[in-house]
């Protein structure tokens, strides 16, 4: 399958951020599994997990994660895009459909990420 990331702006985490998400279904919700963020921009994410979900487009994702620690998280609904193996676990890519408040704030938390790694490389 082909990916496309045409997106101007995407952040590869250092170490991966810990989060949660849940599948919906007619209104059906699953319990909810932890997922790891690898990289992030405004309009998705590419997350590992140990689960095997599946890629309907009648399936959506609902993914709740902070990129700082202390901040009140996000929650943002979006439907998986395509999965590859990997060891144990799968990654996946997650279209996003975002608000624009939901894309500021996650602009602004990579960005205060990036600047607290550029402080740590310069000390």
């Amino acid at each position: 399958m082909k990916i496309k990331r045409n997106e101007p702006f995407r952040y590869t985490l250092k170490t991966p951020i810990i989060g949660e998400f849940y599948l919906l279904k007619d209104e059906q919700r699953t319990p909810k599994g932890l997922m790891k963020i690898h990289n992030i921009s405004p309009n998705g994410l590419a997350i590992s997990t140990e689960l095997k979900l599946p890629l309907h487009k009648s399936m959506k994702i609902v993914v709740e994660f902070s990129l700082i620690e202390g901040q009140f998280p996000l929650c943002i609904e979006g439907f998986l895009l395509h999965e590859k193996p990997s060891g144990p676990e799968r990654l996946y890519g997650i279209h996003l459909n975002s608000t624009t408040t939901d894309r500021e704030k996650i602009i602004s938390q990579v960005k205060q990420i990036a600047q607290s790694e550029r402080s740590l490389l310069n000390d």
